[in-house]
């Protein structure tokens, strides 16, 4: 959660003794084991209060990523449906464009043959 008046991130005691540590270790004074353990604790703090603010965000992005996953993977499988349909209609149509050129070989021998007399009109 960003730092506000009416919503601060730290009270003006904790505000005044992390400046105090940050500048003094910006300064490149050595901190004591206490002052390290304190500015790691108010460290921590922002990290939490951060954490807190942005989680809504956060949880609603996984949802769309879910949302988009599962939109991902249906969409997938009309992809793999339609690709099978796609080679099922192929089988088919050298199937029956096989029968048609049996029914036209059929159709040459039977217009090649003479007519026998008795049918001839």
């Amino acid at each position: 959660m960003p730092e506000t008046q009416d919503n601060p991130i730290f009270t003006s005691e904790q505000r005044a003794r992390f400046r105090q540590l940050r500048n003094a270790q910006d300064a490149g004074a050595a901190l004591s084991p206490d002052e390290q353990a304190k500015l790691a604790a108010l460290f921590q703090h922002i990290e939490d209060v951060e954490a807190a603010y942005l989680r809504p965000a956060t949880e609603q992005m996984r949802r769309e990523v879910a949302e988009k996953e599962a939109r991902n993977n249906a969409l997938e499988a009309l992809v793999q449906r339609k690709q099978a349909m796609i080679e099922r209609l192929e089988t088919i149509l050298n199937e029956l464009e096989t029968e048609r050129r049996a029914i036209d070989d059929e159709m040459r021998r039977l217009m090649s043959e003479p007519v026998p007399a008795g049918l001839a009109g």
